[in-house]
Parts: structure tokens; sequence; C-alpha cells
């Protein structure tokens, strides 16, 4: 396994009455990431070129489960605008629409919106679980408010029930100084100051 792979862990219980998801991200040992200190404090950090993948496990405390199928899954960014405090040559401006954005790749469909696909969880009567096949690569430095939404259709005796579940954290990539990407300045990187 890479040691620059992080992986974005969200649970649920199908029977739960929130559409709250409990997550974490988690280091390539699978061990919870603990928010940055200083002038990071409170964010999630990390460094352009490292990589992250999505678990979901659905969990059944009341009854067994039949089958849960993920529909679609996204990961929603909003750019956050350079501070003066942080970055006072490029105060006002915003970063590329997401950390994951390819701006040599403009339509590679990982703009503001990164979708993790769809597809079938596996597993026992209590607990299953599926991993997405999509691996996201960090590449722009900048601060995002970040949610992510999932759709999912609960299998029981009875018919399908299908359920959407979010959380909203918050990431930085890099410093937040100036990006040191070749495209930097040029059509797609929001406002730029002249």
């Amino acid at each position: 396994m890479l040691d620059n792979k992080y992986f974005l862990m969200v649970s649920f219980d199908v029977n739960q009455e929130s559409e709250k998801l409990d997550w974490a991200f988690l280091d390539a040992d699978h061990q919870p990431l603990e928010k940055a200190k200083g002038l990071e404090t409170g964010l999630f950090v990390f460094e352009a070129g490292e990589t992250m993948r999505l678990n979901v496990v659905a969990n059944s405390y009341q009854e067994e489960l039949v089958g849960v199928h993920i529909i679609d899954c996204h990961l929603v960014n909003r750019p956050i605008m350079y501070s003066r405090r942080v970055t006072p040559q490029m105060a006002g401006e915003y970063p590329y629409p997401s950390p994951f954005f390819d701006p040599a790749e403009p339509l590679n469909g990982q703009g503001a919106t990164s979708s993790f696909g769809h597809g079938e969880a596996h597993g026992g009567p209590m607990k299953m679980v599926w991993d997405s096949d999509l691996e996201l690569i960090y590449r722009n430095k900048g601060r995002w408010q970040m949610s992510f939404v999932m759709t999912v259709a609960i299998e029981r005796a009875n018919g399908l029930e299908y359920r959407v579940f979010s959380f909203d954290p918050e990431a930085h990539v890099g410093s937040g100084g100036t990006p040191d990407s070749p495209w930097h300045g040029k059509v797609g990187h929001g406002r730029i100051a002249q």
C-alpha cells in the first residue's frame, strides 16, 4: 500500500433517523487523521500528489440486511478565497474548483463535484461494505469547503427504501501559498488579480 494514500470512511445505520453520516479521514494504515494545528487549526491538511479513496460501511443493528446499493456519491468542493494573512500576493483570488481538478484536462469530471461512482455493497446480514474504484489525486493548493452526498437504495424484505446521507468537513491542500502549478493565473483559476 502506498504511504501517500488516504481513505474517506463513511458509515451509517440503515434504520437511523438522521441523514448524517459518521465519517473519518484515515491514513494508509487506516488510522484516523488528526486535524491540523496552528494556521490550519481545525482543517484536514493534505499535500499535492497524495491520493484518496472511499470506503462505505452500511450497518444494521435492528434487522438483517438484504442488500445495499450505492446509487451515487459525490464530493462537492467550494473554493475558499485566498486571504491576506496566508497569501497576501493572491488575496482575493480563488483556488481551482477542487483539490482534484486537473487544468490540463478541464473536462475530466473532477471539477467542483467529484463522483465516486456507484455499486453494490457486499458483506453479511449486519454489515455491508462498498469500496469505490476511483482514486482522487490531490493536485492543487488552496482551501475548500467540502461536502459529501450519497444516495443509497436499502433492500428490505418488503421492497426498496431510498435514502440520502451527507456530511460537511473542511479540507486544505498544501500551505495555501502560491500554487506551483504551471497553469496558475490561466483561465479556470478563479478571478485573477491584475
